[in-house]
């Protein structure tokens, strides 16, 4: 006979242990939202030549504290540019780089709260708006392909400052108070929030704004979960297929969109031109196709700017189908 005194005292531990863990992960999620509303709030008194200083203490903390992180970054580069970098120093100067970048944007992005338009229209330049232009002329809207790249998070408060409607899909905190957060911040600067779960809500909302010829921004750069395997940076990944699907079925144009950042620190959004998806009539080899048109695109911005991008895209080896994602 089991023993059920034993189990049911596992069970309550088990349970009390849960309850605990919710209760740290709330309280952190907590003290976090307060922590960035207090420092959102003081970048109005921010001059903007403090902003790289600021940035610089953040990437040293963060990569001393969140070392793991910083590592990983470091085994994705050798593991997928060990040629163009093959030293460890030269990889090591590319991790720094790059988070120092994404503090420095972050920083960058709450600061337009407290912008007017003209404002940040004069601080970053639109290179190649034409290819934007002629894609809203067809009036299907415009899927706009982005990456964890340079300053991303800018691309919305610059679009939405030169007068466009844009709409981004974005992956809310679970916790609700911070995603309550986050979604305050991204309307602020006005831009539309569509959440990316879940999906059965996401996707109608997605077609709505682009049947309204809108922009909506989608950033598939993490090769983490089942989806079209594709090549990219010379390895198999799997590729998010929703944006291409979504394509597909309405036609939308697929304009790749990257804020990058240049030698003289000075932000300017790269618009290209609109990708020629291939329509055989056979879907899934059409969606194989298509799929690798917007991967190449990342990828060339990467091999770019390897300095600018996250290097966190790939799901952490050892974790369910990690292997096809790194050798």
């Amino acid at each position: 006979m089991p023993n059920l005194h034993v189990g049911g005292k596992h069970n309550r531990q088990d349970m009390r242990q849960g309850r605990r863990k919710g209760l740290l992960y709330r309280a952190r999620y907590r003290a976090g939202g307060y922590v960035l509303r207090a420092f959102v709030g003081s970048l109005r008194w921010l001059p903007a030549w403090a902003t790289p200083c600021i940035a610089g203490i953040v990437e040293r903390v963060g990569r001393v504290l969140l070392w793991r992180y910083r590592k990983r970054m470091q085994d994705t580069l050798a593991q997928t540019m060990a040629e163009e970098l093959p030293s460890e120093t030269e990889r090591r100067t590319v991790v720094h780089r790059a988070w120092r970048n994404f503090a420095q944007s972050f920083l960058e992005a709450f600061a337009t709260l407290h912008m007017a338009d003209e404002e940040i229209c004069s601080r970053i330049e639109i290179d190649g708006e034409e290819h934007l232009h002629a894609a809203l002329a067809r009036n299907k809207g415009v899927l706009a392909l982005s990456a964890h790249l340079g300053n991303f998070p800018m691309i919305g408060p610059r679009l939405v400052a030169q007068g466009y409607d844009f709409s981004v899909v974005l992956k809310l905190a679970q916790e609700e108070g911070f995603a309550a957060l986050q979604h305050e911040y991204v309307t602020r600067a006005g831009a539309k929030i569509i959440p990316a779960r879940p999906r059965r809500e996401s996707v109608p909302r997605i077609i709505q704004a682009l049947r309204r010829n809108g922009i909506v921004l989608v950033v598939p750069d993490e090769f983490r979960s089942a989806g079209v395997e594709v090549d990219f940076l010379g390895h198999r990944a799997p590729a998010p297929k929703g944006p291409v699907t979504i394509a597909q079925r309405t036609g939308a144009a697929v304009v790749p969109l990257f804020m990058v950042r240049d030698d003289n620190n000075r932000l300017t959004l790269h618009v290209k031109p609109e990708l020629r998806f291939v329509s055989t009539g056979d879907r899934e080899a059409d969606l194989r196709t298509n799929a690798r048109l917007f991967v190449e695109e990342i990828e060339n911005m990467v091999r770019r700017h390897p300095d600018q991008w996250s290097w966190m895209g790939f799901r952490k080896p050892g974790k369910g189908d990690a292997s096809h994602a790194l050798p």
